[in-house]
């Protein structure tokens, strides 16, 4: 093992994400209340001077953020860092149209936009720092189609496309938010539209018109991904020259409810439901071949993809198991999360440590990957690591002699982060035994 872990070196065998077998992990879990969300904290046990050994997967608990649970949530954007977060709702719960809410810690707390409450909303996306905004009405309340809205400050205000009226289903937005895409459900003229001047100007695809149930862009805006529910042609198109020209994949005819891509656009998944073969679909090549999972099988509603393409989520829309699915190998294999629901929509951070969920009808929901706490010895000192994932914002090193304590004491020493690593050194007490966590700032 060995004396410290030195980030400076990126190999895996100074990983401790990768290469667990040099350091020792974490032991136990438990949760802890921040900024009015339940988070995860992590202890190891220290004795004399050999490490308690065990490593830990991730927690399964989604914690209901302040989100309204009357509202029927259609769609939910966040930014890169899961902190911005914007949601919008299709009813209010009481027969009318429904609000744009938003937060600024992670879904603590959620403020009502200007957006009108009149309307019936289907989607919205977000840019990568969430300041810019698209948002999407299917139709209107008198059944006539909708409009986009936009806005550039962080959902404070907000104006419509004008001229531009469609029964929108889907939008997307690119990292900067200046690159945008929007897509008819089939209701109107079952084109996908793109901006690549933030909304100033619209231009339709050539793409065949249909029933289009999700559209996806790459951060640079050049690649995109739609597809259709199974009441057109039932395939899923890309495009790799920002909308100009589109072109079939090789997925197989569904009823497609959902997509969902990586940064660049290269990594798709898809799923599907209803009278579609009910199986989640990936794809590592802009859809030149694609693999079907065997298991789970569900009505899938929504999809949710790291940049990286390797952290996905999917979510049942309560019409099979109602469960949410989570996947950290690209698809490969997938395990079910404590969360059943009426789930409409999936959205996550880039690292793909955090997932945020909405319900329809329901509430907003977060899951956290927690970071795992790596410790080496080096002479009479510790070295603790951990990987700076957005599930690690607001959680510090504690320690205690006593690991049923409600009094952690947050370690002095501040960590440095190198090369993705929050790395800090404490000294070692060997006259009574450590235990070391992650967790939130206060007691």
């Amino acid at each position: 093992m060995p004396d410290q872990f030195d980030p400076s070196i990126d190999t895996a065998a100074n990983d401790p994400e990768r290469n667990p077998g040099h350091w020792r992990r974490t032991l136990f879990t438990s949760t802890a209340g921040l900024a009015g969300i339940s988070r995860r904290v992590q202890w190891l046990l220290l004795v004399g001077l050999s490490l308690g050994t065990a490593t830990v997967g991730w927690s399964q608990i989604w914690i209901p953020t302040s989100a309204g649970t009357n509202n029927e949530w259609q769609s939910i954007a966040c930014s890169a860092d899961s902190r911005r977060m914007a949601a919008a709702a299709v009813d209010d719960g009481f027969g009318n149209g429904g609000p744009i809410v938003v937060s600024t810690n992670a879904g603590g707390a959620w403020m009502q936009t200007s957006a009108p409450t009149n309307q019936l909303w289907q989607s919205i996306a977000s840019s990568a720092n969430g300041s810019n905004l698209i948002a999407a009405v299917e139709q209107n309340p008198d059944g006539s189609p909708g409009s986009l809205f936009i806005s550039t400050n962080a959902g404070r205000s907000w104006k419509p496309i004008r001229g531009l009226t469609n029964f929108w289903f889907s939008v997307a937005a690119s990292a900067d938010g200046t690159k945008l895409a929007a897509a008819d459900s089939g209701m109107g003229d079952g084109l996908i539209y793109y901006s690549s001047n933030s909304g100033a100007s619209w231009v339709s695809n050539t793409a065949t018109a249909n029933y289009w149930t999700a559209v996806t862009i790459s951060s640079n805006g050049a690649s995109l991904a739609a597809a259709d529910s199974g009441f057109g042609d039932g395939l899923i198109y890309v495009s790799t020259n920002s909308a100009n020209t589109w072109a079939p994949t090789a997925a197989p005819g569904n009823q497609w409810t959902c997509l969902a891509s990586s940064a660049d656009g290269a990594r798709l998944t898809a799923a599907n439901s209803g009278l579609g073969d009910n199986l989640i679909y990936v794809s590592t090549n802009m859809g030149n071949t694609w693999v079907a999972n065997s298991w789970p099988t569900n009505q899938w509603s929504a999809l949710a993809s790291s940049a990286d393409g390797t952290h996905l989520a999917a979510a049942d829309s309560g019409s099979g198991d109602g469960l949410i699915y989570v996947s950290t190998n690209a698809g490969a294999n997938w395990s079910a999360t404590g969360a059943a629901g009426l789930w409409s929509s999936l959205v996550c951070s880039a690292d793909g440590s955090v997932f945020v969920a909405a319900a329809s009808p329901g509430g907003i929901y977060v899951l956290s990957l927690t970071p795992a706490l790596a410790l080496a010895r080096t002479g009479t000192n510790v070295v603790a690591a951990w990987r700076n994932l957005a599930s690690a914002d607001g959680l510090f090193l504690q320690q205690n002699s006593d690991p049923a304590t409600t009094n952690w004491l947050r370690v002095a020493n501040q960590p440095q982060l190198t090369n993705g690593f929050f790395q800090t050194t404490v000294p070692l007490t060997f006259s009574t035994n450590i235990f070391f966590r992650l967790g939130n700032a206060g007691p």
